[in-house]
């Protein structure tokens, strides 16, 4: 059966940066590469978006602003002081990267892919998904993005509200599933390009799945508010929902009932690093000295006497006799950072070569996402206790950790309190007193919050994951920068999005000005609220 995806006409303006923010893609299809190249060997350059592996891509998609998720930090300050992340005051070059990364990839390969497939077929279907997957993550970090309006040749076009932006993600979703439950077990073109799963399309649709039901508890975070746009939901679903919770209840059970990820082999890593031969984590972290592991994560896991830590972090390099073996940096502290003054502390692990894989979504991320929807009353095919003990069996499992009989029942454990070994300005209370065992006549409020405080420490290095958790629902409890550079952005609540680059002010400003519109107070900050982030 042959199934035909209704393409999205796309379309984007880009930036060139130099150093290391790297160089991004051309937009227009380059005049002096041969016609004659693959759709695979162009999929296989839409697969860059899903790691981000190069080193200098690892700094400005995994780390720069992953200090937001409590599992990193940046402490290179480049001689910018605190125009950086950590202290909510990002240069725009820095800002712009991850916009130009996405667009870059996607766009250059995407229409050419859709003309030499006729927009059919597993390597289509693929190329899709590389979209979807980059976009979300756009939607997730600025709100408003240029979606169903670009087109092949259109360099400025108008944004889509952040409704119709998930929508359409929705609606494209949709219709990969459908391609790739009609698809061959094992599609032979793309196996040898394919660094995740060799061709494996049965898993690919899994990870499509569970991406959905994370869209959908995404989402989810808008409540029981009706859609701004019912014409559009009934137009591109042909049906209607009385609100964005309803809609996110069918989408989340739609993708449970196709299949998400149930074991270890369904978890996606970059396999090769896009034949590059380098983990960028490694690079950044052992050879630059830039990032350090965050002390959100470190601490909790030291206070839970953790099995994976030693998969996670390198110890720290201060005292033998200094209390805990693991001690990261908190984000915004008191001392400009810099790569010398936190030399010591742990930072990502990530195995033992250098070209070790990096992780793109992790099995265990789907248990922590169904047991999130049973405790909303959704059918996830299970029950919440088991689902959430599950998540962390998975994560044990994935990482060859022993232990997590012994952790699951653990009733005594807490995180415990951050203690900087240098700076003092920096301690930090617990980030949580929560134990670790289920509890099932605890509140609604206490059972999400240990979900998404487990899902947080079973997804390390998915920091998109963590922020939107955080910004959603305020779970898990992050240790907020001691200080902030950005008037804009409460220190408290922490930054809240990416503020629009200002290349695109330059090059699509009309466009983007109507865009900053659509945004909770109609203000292009750091500090404002997201269409289903909106916790306090």
């Amino acid at each position: 059966m042959k199934t035909t995806i209704k393409y999205i006409i796309i379309g984007i303006s880009f930036v060139l940066f130099s150093g290391c923010i790297g160089r991004f893609e051309e937009y227009n299809t380059n005049p002096y590469e041969p016609s004659s190249v693959s759709a695979s060997s162009l999929l296989a350059e839409m697969f860059e978006v899903y790691a981000s592996p190069q080193q200098n891509e690892t700094q400005y998609n995994n780390c720069m602003w992953a200090a937001y998720s409590g599992h990193v930090t940046a402490t290179g300050n480049w001689s910018r002081g605190k125009d950086i992340f950590a202290y909510y005051n990002s240069r725009d070059d820095h800002n712009a990267a991850t916009w130009g990364y996405y667009f870059g990839h996607i766009y250059s390969n995407l229409f050419r892919i859709a003309e030499k497939t006729n927009r059919e077929g597993g390597v289509y279907a693929l190329a899709q998904l590389a979209r979807v997957f980059a976009m979300c993550n756009m939607a997730s970090l600025q709100g408003p993005i240029p979606y169903t309006l670009i087109k092949e040749g259109a360099l400025n076009v108008a944004y889509d509200d952040e409704e119709t932006v998930w929508l359409a993600l929705f609606r494209d979703i949709n219709e990969i599933v459908i391609i790739l439950k009609d698809s061959p077990a094992t599609d032979s073109s793309v196996s040898d390009i394919d660094q995740f799963y060799r061709g494996d399309m049965t898993r690919w649709l899994k990870f499509a799945n569970t991406l959905k039901l994370r869209m959908a508890i995404r989402i989810s975070g808008v409540g029981a508010q009706p859609f701004a746009h019912p014409e559009l939901v009934s137009e591109m679903f042909g049906t209607s929902y009385a609100t964005v919770e309803d809609f996110a209840k069918a989408m989340a059970e739609s993708a449970v009932r196709d299949g998400v990820m149930l074991d270890v082999g369904d978890s996606c890593w970059d396999n090769n690093n896009s034949n590059m031969g380098v983990n960028g984590y490694k690079i950044v972290s052992n050879n630059w000295g830039e990032v350090r592991s965050n002390a959100s994560i470190t601490s909790c896991m030291n206070g839970y006497n953790d099995n994976r830590r030693p998969k996670y972090f390198t110890k720290q390099t201060f005292d033998k006799n200094y209390a805990e073996e693991y001690v990261g940096v908190r984000s915004g502290s008191a001392e400009v950072p810099s790569p010398a003054e936190y030399i010591n502390y742990s930072t990502m692990y990530m195995g033992t070569q250098d070209s070790d894989p990096m992780p793109v979504m992790y099995v265990s991320e789907a248990y922590f996402l169904r047991a999130e929807g049973v405790l909303k009353g959704w059918d996830m095919d299970g029950d919440i206790k088991t689902l959430y003990e599950q998540g962390i069996r998975m994560s044990f499992s994935e990482w060859e950790v022993s232990g997590a009989d012994e952790y699951v029942n653990n009733d005594t454990l807490v995180p415990a309190a951050y203690k900087d070994p240098q700076h003092a300005g920096n301690d930090a209370a617990a980030i949580s007193s929560l134990t670790i065992k289920w509890n099932d006549s605890a509140s609604n409020e206490e059972k999400l919050e240990r979900i998404l405080l487990q899902k947080w420490i079973a997804c390390y290095l998915d920091p998109l994951n963590g922020w939107s958790d955080y910004r959603r629902t305020g779970y898990p409890k992050l240790l907020h920068a001691v200080s902030t550079a950005n008037s804009e952005v409460n220190l408290t609540r922490g930054q809240r999005r990416l503020r629009f680059p200002i290349s695109e002010y330059n090059t699509n400003g009309e466009n983007v000005r109507i865009a900053v519109t659509y945004l909770n107070g109609g203000k292009d900050s750091n500090g404002t609220d997201l269409w289903w982030a909106k916790k306090n």
